[in-house]
């Protein structure tokens, strides 16, 4: 062999007769069509024809930001100075983020990309996971035939250096021969590697080896790099620019060659950055200086549901195929049969909390009760719908796994698909080897007694699950059991509407069969797995059949509990997973993190009535509200992506009182609605133009309909009222006329961004947040007392009143109840009465003074009142200046303050109360605004960079 010629490596070498491809003359790979067409043809069995195009037409748009085109090359005038662009893809729990991965990989290399990383998780089981299906469905080769496209591209690793049991460091994975011959031939190479700090410096002094800035210079074209980081919010955030976190700066390393630079390293080099991942929360509040936050460009993946459409872009799109081939997500397990009795796919319990005069101890010991009560029901829902299932044609020996065949092909055929279970009790390690030992325990006790069962060591280390001990627990509560056949057939019934439900009715009749399939073929062929080991360990699922001396078996997860916690939370997918056990807390949860946690969410519709969640009562209602602020960011990228937004920011993060967005990163929390009753201290105190200007927005208000005295019960008069209330647009249009020198907020804060986002996911044409912007600068108020940030919100409000979906948003009365669904209770468009708080001296202006305004004394500084409101009252005859204006319309009941800010009921009027203040020492007199809010506005809780 010549000395410059590479060594190919075991899974490179070439059988004697084979002939060498050589590339297509088309730009194609050679053997014919594009990477996409055949990448078509690997998944099309796969996929509905719908699903195919929504795939195809999703990659499309991702790729055309993340590699734009003039004609047939790159345009190099889309990239920005720093020749790299950056994006998000935003997609659901497993609902196949990697086949449009995949999907955009294959547009990419056909476009002429040339050099695609694919960073395939931080754990070494995704990593192959993943590497697996790029190898099947992308490159359409395996271990056995990969050399054949080696005249298409280059793939390092390449494949025996990863898929056998000695793996490759990346040392000598990295093979700088092969790569210097595909520079040579002009191939692509492909670089697949899991998100570790060791392989993401190989591969940076690699790449600068191999691809030099002679070879640049020399080249006659750019060399362009796309790069797709699969679980993007896992270890590429950084938090703070202080961070010391390597992750992210090894990943732009890899174009700048320097881990502190963030453009590429020569002027011939772009590179694009495409960030995949369920939960963006951390990517999108990032501090903007992480040279990967999302700047140029965001996408939301669809999923197949029963309703939705394909061209303009919603949440699901109609999947003809039916409910064997939709996501079930949120929807599914939270909503759809929320109130269907027993047939409800969750399950929950109130947690336990200290009861008065319980001690610790007992507390500790109704928890304990709990759980051994969940993990009974947990496992029997298991248990039954495995036995149920092995009754159905084809099934009879789906679980054997003692069952030899004699070929690969065949052990497949038996196993139409896997039955699982997950518990996860908390991100301990050691709690989920004690949990795996308890369901031991579980099945060897009498029940009721499964804490007083003790096992051996070599009970507890090779978690058999005892036989003879679960029929005895059958036998001896077989009515707990059995139960289970009514609680499936009650969901099988409401899931029967769906199109093209595959569910056969389960009757009560067919108890005996079901015991007998428990007793004979399910309780001997259970397995119990605990996989929780360290990220560079491969200890992925087993749900392929294995081949051994003697012949095949079925897969051997085809019937497993597995016992995990962090190590299932990212990517890795438990195939036929039925039943869920979520025991796991948090001081604090934290959206992302518990999203990730939801592994019961796929394309579960085949088996959709024997799917089931056991939680706890707040763990389910957190997961509800994540489920509902997920729905809002989705909504709002699909709504960039149909107007065709040329550049896309972060979206808008939501939290919850109870939750934060993300750990990863500080965010603060800021509410939508300004509260029961905001007050507007901002005063003008340096410029008289301005303050004078604010006076004739007040004056201008009494030349508009009839004013009336403000009388309260002892015919004092407190003030003047105008007879007819304003709508919400007319509040809104009188506070946006203030104006102040210290409070012009610019429109680029992120206060001020996240009334663009409100518009862009409710596709309001008309812009909600309107200020000045005479003088722009930082905010001289918190939101709540920012005239113009409550103008937007009563702009909101008004549209959002009527038939109108508004994912992430909930009326303020009722946090719980999503807006869309608020409407049937009452829904009604405020109005709000305008009215002078009378005080002690008179107006100065004369227009003021010619109705019987008489300014207020209050203190002030240079820019805001110190308090705004006066008498307060406390219930009875009196009412304080927050509700002084119910002496006049008299609606009830009157609203209580009783010593704390009190919201006027929904249905109610609110008030805006003009408080002319005195000042002396100054020219002009100077104006606040108090108000009163009835509940019912729309809220929601905003994360924002601190």
């Amino acid at each position: 062999m010549a000395t410059d010629e590479p060594n190919l490596g075991p899974a490179a070498v070439v059988p004697v007769g084979e002939e060498n491809n050589a590339p297509s003359m088309d730009g194609g790979p050679a053997g014919g069509g594009s990477w996409w067409s055949r990448y078509c043809v690997s998944i099309e069995g796969r996929l509905s024809s719908t699903a195919l195009s929504v795939l195809e037409a999703d990659a499309h748009y991702i790729i055309e930001k993340a590699l734009p085109r003039d004609g047939i090359k790159f345009d190099q005038s889309a990239w920005p100075e720093s020749r790299v662009r950056t994006g998000m893809v935003v997609g659901s729990v497993q609902s196949g983020k990697t086949a449009s991965m995949l999907g955009v990989a294959a547009l990419a290399l056909d476009a002429g990309v040339d050099l695609l990383i694919l960073l395939a998780g931080t754990r070494v089981g995704l990593w192959l996971q993943t590497y697996e299906r790029l190898l099947a469905q992308l490159d359409a080769s395996t271990t056995e035939t990969a050399y054949r496209r080696r005249a298409e591209r280059l793939i390092l690793p390449q494949p025996a250096d990863v898929l056998y049991e000695q793996r490759a460091d990346p040392t000598r994975y990295l093979q700088r021969p092969l790569a210097r011959q595909a520079l040579r031939l002009d191939r692509p190479i492909i670089c697949v590697i899991p998100k570790e700090d060791d392989h993401l410096l190989m591969l940076r002094r690699f790449l600068g080896d191999i691809v030099t800035d002679d070879y640049l210079s020399s080249r006659g074209r750019p060399y362009s790099i796309l790069l797709l980081d699969d679980e993007a919010d896992d270890a590429s955030v950084l938090d703070s620019e202080q961070s010391q976190k390597v992750t992210p700066r090894l990943i732009t390393a890899l174009w700048s060659g320097d881990p502190d630079q963030a453009g590429t390293r020569h002027p011939e080099m772009l590179a694009s950055y495409v960030a995949y991942t369920a939960t963006p929360q951390a990517n999108f509040l990032q501090a903007t200086h992480n040279p990967l936050s999302p700047r140029d460009f965001n996408a939301a993946l669809r999923t197949p549901g029963p309703v939705g459409t394909v061209n303009s872009r919603t949440l699901t799109y109609a999947e003809t195929a039916g409910v064997r081939s939709y996501y079930c997500g949120g929807e599914v397990f939270y909503e759809r049969l929320r109130k269907a009795g027993d047939g409800a796919l969750c399950h929950t319990w109130p947690f336990p909390n200290l009861r008065p005069g319980e001690t610790e101890a007992e507390l500790a010991g109704r928890r304990e009760m709990l759980r051994w009560s969940m993990l009974s029901n947990a496992l029997r829902c298991y248990l039954v719908g495995a036995a149920i299932r092995s009754l159905s044609s084809g099934w009879a020996d789906a679980f054997s796994h003692d069952r030899i065949y004699g070929s690969i092909e065949a052990a497949r055929d038996a196993a139409p698909g896997p039955h699982t279970m997950l518990i996860h009790p908390s991100a301990r390690k050691e709690d989920h080897f004690s949990t795996a030992v308890d369901v031991v325990r579980w099945a060897s006790a009498m029940p009721g007694h499964e804490a007083e069962v003790v096992l051996d060591d070599e009970a507890k280390v090779s978690l058999e699950i005892p036989v003879e001990g679960l029929a005895r627990r059958l036998a001896l509560e077989e009515d707990q059991w059995s139960a289970w056949l009514g609680r499936f057939e009650a969901s099988r019934i409401e899931l029967a509407m769906l199109p093209q439900a595959p569910y056969a009715p389960i009757s009560l009749r067919d108890w005996p069969k079901v015991r007998e399939a428990l007793v004979e073929h399910i309780f001997p062929n259970v397995r119990l797995r605990v996989l929780n080991s360290d990220p560079s360990s491969d200890d992925r699922p087993r749900f392929d059949p294995v081949e051994e001396e003697t012949g095949s078996r079925i897969p051997p997860d085809s019937l497993s509990i597995f016992v995990a916690g962090n190590v299932l939370s990212r990517g890795l997918t438990l195939e036929g997973l039925t039943t869920s056990l979520f025991l796991r807390g948090a001081a604090e949860p934290a959206a992302d993190t518990q999203m990730q946690m939801q592994r019961w969410f796929g394309y579960r519709g085949s088996f959709l009535p024997f799917c089931r969640v056991f939680t706890y009562e707040d763990q389910l209602e957190l997961f509800r509200r994540y489920h509902i602020n997920d729905n809002a960011l989705k909504a709002e990228i699909m709504s960039s992506m149909d107007a065709g937004e040329g550049v896309s920011g972060p979206a808008l993060v939501l939290q919850g009182a109870s939750f934060v967005a993300t750990s990863k990163v500080e965010a603060r929390k800021v509410p939508l609605s300004p509260g029961p009753r905001p007050s507007i201290r901002l005063v003008e105190t340096v410029d008289d133009v301005l303050a004078k200007h604010n006076i004739d927005v007040a004056a201008g208000l009494l030349a508009d309909g009839e004013w009336v005295p403000l009388n309260d019960d002892n015919g004092l008069e407190r003030g003047l009222i105008r007879s007819e209330p304003v709508s919400l647009q007319q509040l809104a249009e009188f506070l946006d006329a203030l104006r102040y020198s210290h409070h012009d907020p610019d429109l680029g804060n992120e206060l001020s961004q996240r009334w663009e986002h409100y518009a862009r996911l409710l596709r309001i044409d008309d812009p909600l947040f309107t200020p000045p912007m005479r003088h722009p600068q930082d905010y001289g108020a918190e939101p709540q007392s920012c005239p113009y940030s409550i103008a937007a919100y009563l702009r909101l409000w008004s549209h959002l009143v009527g038939n109108h979906s508004a994912p992430g948003f909930y009326p303020t009365d009722r946090p719980g109840v999503p807006w869309s669904y608020s409407d049937t209770l009452r829904a009604s468009t405020p109005k709000f009465y305008l009215a002078f708080r009378h005080g002690v001296h008179s107006a100065r202006d004369p227009r003021l003074a010619e109705r019987g305004v008489r300014a207020v004394t209050r203190q002030f500084n240079d820019n805001a009142l110190q308090t705004l409101w006066g008498t307060r009252g406390y219930g009875g005859a009196y009412y304080g200046d927050e509700l002084v204006d119910y002496y006049y319309h008299r609606t009830t009941p009157v609203p209580s303050l009783q010593g704390r800010a009190s919201w006027r009921p929904r249905g109610h009027p609110g008030l805006a109360l003009l408080h002319v203040v005195s000042a002396p020492s100054l020219p002009t007199d100077l104006l606040a605004i108090g108000l009163g809010l009835p509940h019912g506005g729309p809220d929601h809780i905003a994360a924002l960079r601190t």
